[in-house]
């Protein structure tokens, strides 16, 4: 009753100021502005989650699912670190210059973004001796102080357990026995694929280890190992055929032979390794893999299984993770005169040409052969003999630094007035680094001899980086010509971007080193050879690196052979008899020396950090992409022929 009271009373003195009587306007009396709020670059760790996993060891992974906040920042750049305290000790993240805990890394977060963001970061307990306990997690956002001028620094890290509030906390237990486990992360066999020799190319019958040089296949795997204890483990391999698993072979390194088991080191527990194989089959599994084989279909495939053993006294804590099965198609070898798309693909002149045409041997290897498999093809006919030997393999995993060495040895005899003979070889490297790729080297050399008309069509090319250094051809009645090339310089080739921490780091890489040939090409009396060390080659990796963010320095530390390689070969063609005894005579002998692979090459920075107490101006972090042994070091014989061709 009171309010309706006044209220009346109020009514006609608010009418009388709103009209005055002489006019009849309304006027509007217009509130001030409320003050705006305004915000403040600022960032804020929000939450750190439980995982559901809370028991742990030294050396375990673990994944953390965390959020932060950030008002009016989009800064680069951003490290989060995490670090793992004893419950009863929490307190000292804020009291003590040396907090009593554990650093779990740092998690890297490209840009900010406003609002709120959820992330995941995958860390590791260090092998250190901690102690067995209840521990809680805390992190730090922006621990490499990027951020200028930011609002408040007291939200940036884990906060409020003094009252009880664990948000940004993960609580989890320690047990500080032993743990271990080894984690095979990834299988890849060269390019994809295996070639094997066809029915009547090689023997198959032996079992046990292999005793021929030569590999069936080549490639390698990526493992990790977690805990501090345990550094060395075992690998088998089998391969599956028609659903039985059958033992395939490593290549020992230093020991000249295959055996059933590689034995694998591991320098550093935090990250995962490679580690290259070298594989060779004997007689028996290569008589099921020919069985198997539908020459009807387009997709003959074969499985291989690998399988890390620990041999430690130590129980691994997983083992579910230590195979790795994937599957292989593959083809074999054909018993074949080689077609002339195969023939083309190595800038060679096809079997159908005409002897005028064969003079396109001059440019025969002139930008190298690429093909890449292993195969050797040959017939005899009453008017043609043909040997074919192709080799290519990867070596090395092309993400990061791989050569692709691929050599051709060729002879053709046919039986037309006064014979005829052909013979080339020659060799090539492609390389790859951060999966680009370059034709580094190359080089080889020709000769058709035709005894219609007494001469000899011979062509020499050798190429560098797509640039010709010596292409010379002719036809002749008589040859004796040597050919030398040297190369020795450092090329930058390729460049990458990195991420190391929270910095990226540029590399510009290539290779450095010598690279030469040496071949004698003869023709007297008809008889045609070709002679020397085709291809040799000591290549090592070459890069320099550049750091992205001012407030960090580093760079790259590299002592990595890329191919130490010597392909000799020698091979002749006589058609001095082909009239009289209707008989072409030939030879033909192949080795080659290879290493590949071998050696460290790692990228380092030095940034800037902080973790909750205090700053380290001098923090160092480090990313291996190379540290092995090479398991690719041999000398075998490729081709070893010496016969004659009657017609």
């Amino acid at each position: 009753m009171m309010r309706s009271k006044y209220l009346g009373l109020a009514l006609p003195l608010l009418l009388t100021a709103c009209f005055d009587g002489s006019e009849s306007k309304v006027e509007v009396v217009t509130p001030a502005p409320s003050p705006e709020v305004t915000q403040s670059p600022n960032v804020t760790l929000a939450e750190i989650k439980t995982p559901e996993q809370t028991l742990y060891q030294p050396g375990q992974p673990i994944s953390l699912d965390f959020s932060i906040e950030t008002i009016q920042l989009d800064t680069q750049h951003i490290g989060v670190t995490f670090m793992a305290i004893p419950k009863d000790k929490v307190a000292q993240l804020e009291t003590d210059d040396q907090p009593e805990g554990f650093n779990l890394g740092t998690h890297y977060i490209a840009q900010l973004q406003s609002g709120v963001q959820n992330l995941s970061a995958t860390l590791m307990f260090p092998n250190e001796q901690m102690p067995s306990g209840e521990f809680l997690i805390g992190a730090y956002v922006d621990s490499a102080k990027i951020i200028p001028d930011e609002a408040d620094l007291t939200d940036n890290r884990s906060r409020g357990h003094e009252g009880g509030d664990l948000t940004t906390y993960a609580s989890v237990t320690i047990d500080a026995s032993h743990y271990h486990d080894f984690v095979l992360d990834k299988v890849v066999v060269g390019d994809g694929f295996a070639m094997f020799p066809d029915i009547g190319q090689r023997e198959t019958t032996s079992e046990g280890q292999p005793s021929q040089k030569r590999s069936d296949i080549i490639g390698h795997i990526d493992a990790s190992k977690f805990g501090n204890s345990v550094n060395t483990a075992q690998v088998t391999a089998e391969l599956i055929v028609a659903d039985q698993a059958y033992t395939a072979h490593f290549w020992q390194e230093g020991e000249d032979h295959y055996a059933e088991k590689m034995k694998i080191s591991f320098s550093q527990f935090e990250q995962s390794h490679y580690f290259p194989y070298d594989i060779a089959i004997n007689g028996a599994l290569l008589h099921k893999i020919q069985q198997a084989f539908d020459p009807d279909s387009s997709e003959n495939t074969l499985q291989l299984r690998f399988t890390l053993h620990d041999m430690s006294e130590f129980e691994e804590a997983n083992t579910s993770n230590n195979t790795l099965t994937i599957d292989v198609p593959y083809g074999l070898y054909q018993d074949t005169t080689p077609s002339d798309e195969l023939l083309a693909k190595h800038n060679l002149p096809g079997l159908s040409d005409s002897n005028e045409a064969n003079r396109a041997a001059r440019s025969a290897f002139s930008n190298g052969p690429t093909q890449d498999l292993s195969l050797t093809l040959s017939q005899q006919t009453d008017e043609q003999f043909v040997l074919l030997d192709l080799f290519g393999n990867t070596y090395g995993d092309k993400s990061k630094v791989a050569v692709v060495p691929s050599f051709l040895s060729l002879i053709i005899l046919k039986a037309t007035d006064g014979g005829y003979a052909w013979a080339s070889t020659g060799g090539g490297f492609d390389l790859y680094m951060f999966d680009d790729s370059v034709n580094l080297f190359s080089a080889g050399a020709s000769g058709i001899a035709d005894g219609a008309n007494g001469t000899l069509s011979y062509a020499m090319g050798v190429s560098f980086l797509g640039n010709s250094l010596i292409a010379d051809s002719d036809s002749v009645t008589a040859l004796d010509e040597s050919y030398t090339h040297d190369w020795s310089e450092e090329q930058k080739l390729f460049s990458a971007t990195f991420t190391i921490a929270i910095v990226p780091v540029s590399v510009s890489a290539g290779v450095k080193g010598e690279v030469g040939v040496g071949t004698e090409l003869k023709y007297a009396d008809q008889r045609f050879s070709i002679g020397g060390d085709v291809l040799t080659a000591s290549l090592d990796a070459y890069a320099t690196a550049g750091i992205d963010l001012l407030i960090a320095s580093g760079g790259i530390g590299i002592d990595f052979l890329i191919i130490s390689d010597t392909l000799s070969a020698t091979a002749y063609t006589d058609i001095s008899k082909a009239i009289t005894d209707s008989e072409i005579s030939y030879g033909i002998d192949i080795s080659n020396h290879m290493k590949a692979i071998e050696g460290e090459l790692y990228l380092w920075v030095k940034y800037p950090g902080y973790e909750f107490c205090c700053s380290f101006p001098t923090k160092t972090a480090t990313k291996t992409l190379y540290d092995t042994g090479a398991l690719y070091n041999k000398t075998w014989q490729m081709l070893d022929y010496s016969d004659s061709f009657k017609f």
